[in-house]
């Protein structure tokens, strides 16, 4: 998958982490460490920047200023919190944002991540996840009422960004896989419904299609689907 120098939406969390020696470079581009304003219906591409950004990397002691080095972490989103087992070497970072709709963010700590330098190659390099929640009836950046099953959701996101959206077979969860086009860069989007709140995980240097060809991704099984809301 092309990497892209992309916009973070905010509007929940982020999981990030640096290669490891099985990640598979089918993940999509890379974003910048800035995040999105709550916008409906957008024109172009799925997200907006904000001034607010991501400066983490792991140089020196990358467990010092974790809030929550490996375990679950309790992600605080727009909308729910998260609780989140994180596998292997992953931890908790914190949480970024205007105020309003924030993000966190999830390091995987067992290889060198650098975020504090949008564009660099080892930002490039870095794996991670995004997250972010969205509540079925409530606004997001892709409608003004979000839909309540796979199959209205992934019109939505067709009509809100173009490319293609499909529901997501063979997972005990509800999902749906988006791909979209942003600036002749690939972008991918799942999103799984717990409850009336729908996870979405976009994930960079990840094995995307593994995971929706039933593969076990486990950073996207702990994220979209053993994940739970508080």
């Amino acid at each position: 998958m092309n990497r892209r120098l992309a916009a973070l939406p905010l509007a929940a969390a982020v999981a990030l982490a640096a290669c490891s020696t099985d990640a598979d470079d089918t993940g999509n581009g890379t974003p910048d460490a800035s995040a999105t304003a709550t916008q409906a219906n957008p024109d172009a591409s799925p997200t907006s920047q904000t001034d607010a950004s991501i400066d983490v990397d792991s140089g020196g002691d990358p467990t010092a200023d974790a809030q929550d080095a490996e375990g679950v972490a309790s992600l605080g989103t727009a909308n729910a919190t998260l609780a989140v087992t994180l596998p292997d070497e992953w931890q908790y970072e914190g949480t970024y944002g205007d105020g309003a709709l924030p993000y966190a963010v999830l390091v995987d700590a067992s290889q060198p991540f650098d975020l504090s330098e949008p564009g660099s190659d080892a930002y490039r390099e870095s794996v991670w996840v995004q997250v972010e929640t969205y509540r079925v009836g409530g606004e997001s950046p892709f409608a003004d009422a979000v839909a309540d099953d796979a199959a209205g959701l992934a019109e939505q996101l067709e009509a809100a960004y173009g490319g293609e959206a499909t529901e997501v077979d063979g997972r005990d969860t509800p999902l749906v896989h988006g791909t979209y086009e942003d600036a002749g860069e690939d972008v991918e989007d799942l999103y799984a419904l717990h409850g009336d709140l729908w996870v979405l995980a976009r994930a960079w240097n990840v094995d995307v299609a593994g995971y929706v060809d039933g593969d076990d991704v486990p950073i996207l099984t702990a994220v979209l689907e053993t994940s739970e809301v508080k």
